[in-house]
């Protein structure tokens, strides 16, 4: 896909935001709050990545917000919504509890990709109730967009609690960069785009770019018609593993000794020997 004009839509389930939101404020190292329209400009960038669009064709052309309405809602919340240009849909409230939200959320996603047109999409939840719909997305050639969610913590009352994007819907979207790593681009020096946060993040500048920034490196192994390969880390030394699914589409690999930038966390997954490269751009395309 190599698309000059390439329009996003995002659309946020609001509960499973209100709990992502929370723990990037909280939990995080970074102990900081997500800044909507950061996280807009993080989606574009990597749209402009993966898909090889100029970064001024990836536009936003809307966001939608659905979640219900308590009975003592947060008026500062809506102004932010305002701000950031998102559109709120208050789905059911019925005893306590939220009603049809996801259902709500899958026909607005639906109606909007058809309507306006959309060409990408960013589903901002967690859930696999959307799967039947990223899939239809994709079949209707609609760049569908995933952020990867898996996090552990503890919580003040010391129950173990787990935050994660369900495994279906990553396997369906066309890409689920982790949240980690599309927030970590916009901690970068020199990012072009708005600030991901909603205030400086916890640590120093140097501690964030060790720890999650955007890294440079060289592709040292990559055998012809493999799906995968590896990249030697400049400065560390580490290698990491590469997957063609990382690519901007329509890549079918890298050569080795080809310079790159990708990002991901550099430990790797339960029962994996290597950290997953995500994002992986080569350097000569700009």
């Amino acid at each position: 896909m190599t698309d000059q004009h390439l329009p996003l839509g995002v659309f946020y389930d609001g509960g499973w935001f209100a709990h992502v939101s929370d723990y990037y404020a909280i939990r995080h190292p970074w102990r900081a709050r997500i800044a909507l329209q950061g996280l807009h400009d993080a989606l574009r960038w990597h749209l402009h990545t993966v898909t090889g669009t100029p970064l001024a064709g990836c536009t936003l052309a809307e966001a939608h917000y659905v979640r219900a309405r308590s009975a003592t809602p947060s008026r500062a919340f809506d102004q932010i919504l305002d701000q950031a240009g998102v559109i709120r849909h208050d789905a059911d409230l019925a005893g306590g509890s939220e009603k049809g939200a996801d259902v709500l959320l899958a026909l607005e996603v639906w109606d909007r990709a058809i309507s306006v047109p959309l060409r990408a999409v960013a589903l901002i939840t967690g859930d696999a109730d959307l799967v039947p719909l990223a899939a239809r997305l994709r079949d209707r050639d609609v760049h569908v967009v995933v952020p990867a969610v898996d996090a552990q913590f503890t919580t003040e009352r010391g129950e173990h609690s787990v935050l994660r994007t369900a495994p279906r819907l990553i396997e369906t979207a066309s890409t689920a960069p982790p949240l980690d790593g599309l927030l970590a681009a916009g901690l970068a020096r020199g990012w072009p785009l708005r600030y991901p946060f909603a205030a400086p993040v916890h640590g120093s500048t140097g501690e964030v770019q060790r720890g999650a920034g955007p890294r440079q490196g060289t592709v040292t192994r990559w055998n012809p018609g493999d799906s995968s390969g590896f990249i030697t880390e400049t400065g560390t030394g580490a290698s990491w593993f590469a997957s063609r699914d990382d690519l901007p589409d329509g890549t079918p690999a890298l050569q080795p000794g080809t310079p790159v930038t990708f990002t991901g966390s550099p430990r790797p997954k339960p029962g994996k020997r290597y950290p997953q490269a995500h994002t992986i751009r080569a350097t000569e395309d700009g």
